[in-house]
């Protein structure tokens, strides 16, 4: 008689040892239907200081971003994007969004803290990008899965894209996997240019 205790054991012996599989996870944002009522020239809330999602910034990802205290700036504050604790990755978007409107010479720039133990971009990866109204990609500022535990600045020259209204925004893409993390934090988002003269 075979024992079912033995075979039990035994099947979950073989199921720890199945790697997990790694797939590809589509691109997908929650965004509101209206697009161009609330873009600005500008960035607001770009420091995070009221501690929240808020102030023209929304959580647009299919898994929540936040805001904590920033890495490494005693007193400051940062948009995080990930999992909570860095445990696992985001199974599709973690991120913030904000309407804006890119003034001529629009230049944006943003404080950047990235972690991640993935060997390439094709699973999970930290972003900024411009978003159409239906959250369709337009323009990626960077897809990158550094590993750099200190702040870096990051600049970008909209110039090319002045008058145009986009969703900007940051954060990290996953697909669910438990035993790897990509994880950005974010502050000190500007966005300037020059207002457009009243006959334009």
């Amino acid at each position: 008689m075979v024992d079912r205790g033995v075979i039990a054991s035994l099947a979950l012996v073989l199921l720890a040892e199945v790697p997990l599989q790694r797939h590809a996870v589509a691109q997908q944002f929650r965004l509101p239907a209206t697009l161009d009522a609330a873009a600005r020239p500008t960035v607001r809330n770009g420091d995070f200081a009221s501690r929240k999602i808020d102030g023209g910034w929304i959580d647009c990802g299919t898994a929540p971003a936040s805001v904590s205290v920033a890495p490494a700036r005693p007193g400051a504050f940062a948009q995080y994007s990930g999992m909570r604790g860095g445990r696992g990755e985001p199974e599709g978007d973690s991120g913030v969004c904000q309407a804006i409107r890119v003034p001529r010479d629009g230049l944006l720039q943003a404080d950047l803290y990235e972690l991640s133990n993935e060997r390439d971009t094709r699973f999970a990866y930290q972003e900024a990008d411009l978003l159409d109204r239906r959250g369709n990609v337009v323009v990626n500022l960077y897809k990158t899965v550094n590993n750099v535990p200190r702040w870096a600045r990051g600049t970008w020259n909209l110039g090319a894209y002045a008058g145009n209204t986009y969703w900007l925004y940051f954060g990290v893409h996953g697909d669910g996997y438990e035993n790897a993390t990509t994880e950005q934090f974010v502050r000190r988002v500007v966005l300037t240019g020059r207002a457009s003269s009243p006959r334009e």
